[in-house]
């Protein structure tokens, strides 16, 4: 009798308390969760766009910079988080005032399947974002934004002699959607992950915007002119051009911004299979591509 009425006192003593009403629903603060959602790439696909329109929404918060946490031994920068607990403890922190979700962006996680895999260990919890550009037109696109020569714009072949190395150097390799993708899905599943095509977040962006904030869990306020307001701007796009066979590219300097046609076949022509691979996975063509 006597065990048992101490047993009934000790029970008493550790119960926990019901969750107040007023804060049901709300993150745990006794556990470090992480960002809600990370948009892992694609690189030159119109995400610093996007981070500066939900930067806009009242109840997103999202750094500014790329923190490359999950990629900081192949990228060789120093992290300014020295383990996942510091790294989820700061976006915890962020949740304050109208702010219901915070998320960061860095691009290069989904080409790296080493970045992928340390950020579902350290964040099983967090919805995915993918922005998906032509391949073709990212890769030029990104070739571009390091300011190489556009003559020696093929020279990205030279990726394909390691076909199962992946480097943060890599132009052609990022294009491989539907490896990526496969990937990624098999490391979140298809519920926890949102792919938007550049293309029609560039021609529908109330539209496209909304459909995230659906997904974020945020209120649907694409159509507020502080949060996209203008067409998202389209970055080094490269429209067919009318190559001259008598006038040296060299003379006119605005041909280099435009991809050489041969170029753009050869592309083409190599991305082919993994598109088609890549609508499966989808579920649906990508018009916009073809």
């Amino acid at each position: 009798a006597d065990t048992s009425a101490r047993s009934k006192c000790l029970d008493s003593f550790i119960s926990i308390p019901a969750i107040p009403a007023h804060l049901a629903g709300l993150p745990d603060v006794r556990v470090s969760h992480g960002p809600d959602f990370i948009i892992v790439g694609a690189m030159k696909g119109g995400t610093e766009s996007m981070v500066r329109c939900l930067r806009q929404h009242p109840q997103i918060w999202m750094p500014k910079e790329e923190t490359h946490y999950f990629d900081r031994v192949r990228c060789g920068k120093k992290s300014p988080f020295g383990s996942d607990k510091s790294y989820k403890r700061h976006f915890d922190g962020k949740r304050q005032g109208s702010v219901r979700v915070v998320g960061e962006k860095t691009p290069v996680y989904m080409h790296l399947p080493n970045a992928m895999t340390r950020l579902r260990a350290c964040s099983p919890n967090a919805k995915i974002v993918v922005v998906l550009r032509n391949p073709t037109e990212r890769a030029w696109s990104h070739w571009k934004y390091w300011k190489r020569d556009p003559k020696k714009f093929l020279s990205i072949l030279d990726e394909l002699k390691v076909p199962n190395k992946r480097s943060r150097h890599d132009v052609l390799k990022r294009g491989y959607y539907d490896e990526h993708l496969s990937r990624i899905y098999r490391l979140y599943g298809r519920d926890r992950c949102l792919v938007l095509i550049a293309e029609r977040v560039w021609k529908d962006p109330i539209g496209s915007y909304n459909k995230l904030f659906r997904f974020l869990g945020v209120t649907q306020s694409a159509a507020d002119a502080k949060i996209v307001g203008r067409h998202p701007k389209r970055m080094n796009a490269s429209p067919p051009p009318q190559r001259s066979s008598t006038t040296p590219s060299c003379v006119k300097k605005r041909d280099l911004a435009l991809m050489d046609p041969d170029h753009r076949q050869t592309l083409t022509s190599l991305y082919a299979s993994h598109n088609k691979r890549l609508f499966k996975i989808l579920g649906y063509e990508v018009e916009e591509w073809r």
